[in-house]
């Protein structure tokens, strides 16, 4: 996959946040030229590194990518469809972010998964095991785990109590804990089954 480079540029799509019951999915997309930098031969899938390995990566990727592009699917546009076709707009606005400026027919976008993204006009390609297998994919993976993260640690300050910091909105045992102690919080999804039911009807 590293060296499957039908087009000059690739932009490689991933997201992180689709499972938990709080807090957004952010899709991130990394555009790598031909020769990707060496500084980045070290990124991987983002779930095989520690928090340190990737906050170390994060920088490096940001300063030696060709384009680095971040979307948000918050938890309202989530309710609105669904967490599947939230995920893949977030997806398509950060692939088009990373490709402004370039022909479209002169990059690939390679999508994490096996979905392709509607409406893109790019040439794309669906990798099962993407972040593991494609460079530009790990480096997205990577992006969207630290951006999701860090902005997971600003909803702890706003909404104590619920632990975000700790689980980043993943259902834990102490986040339900929390849910049926404080109810639910704005930055919660009304729709995902651990909160409805605590939604008033």
């Amino acid at each position: 996959m590293r060296a499957s480079r039908r087009a000059g540029w690739l932009i490689g799509v991933d997201e992180a946040g689709r499972g938990p019951w709080a807090g957004p999915v952010v899709a991130a997309a990394v555009r790598l030229g031909p020769e990707a930098p060496r500084a980045l031969r070290a990124a991987r899938d983002s779930k095989l590194l520690s928090p340190f390995q990737r906050e170390r990566l994060f920088p490096a990727i940001r300063a030696r990518a060709a384009a680095v592009a971040v979307s948000w699917a918050h938890p309202r546009e989530i309710e609105r469809s669904n967490i599947l076709a939230a995920t893949l707009a977030a997806m398509r606005r950060a692939v088009l972010r990373a490709a402004a400026g370039i022909e479209p027919g002169g990059c690939l976008a390679v999508v994490d998964g096996n979905r392709r993204i509607p409406g893109l006009s790019l040439e794309q390609l669906t990798v099962v095991d993407g972040d593991r297998l494609s460079l530009a994919v790990s480096c997205a993976s990577i992006v969207a785990k630290v951006v999701r993260d860090r902005w997971m640690l600003g909803l702890d300050r706003r909404y104590p109590g619920y632990g975000l910091a700790r689980h980043k909105g993943y259902g834990t045992a102490a986040h339900r804990e929390a849910l049926d102690r404080l109810g639910p919080a704005p930055v919660h999804r009304f729709t995902f089954a651990p909160v409805r039911r605590l939604v008033p009807a």
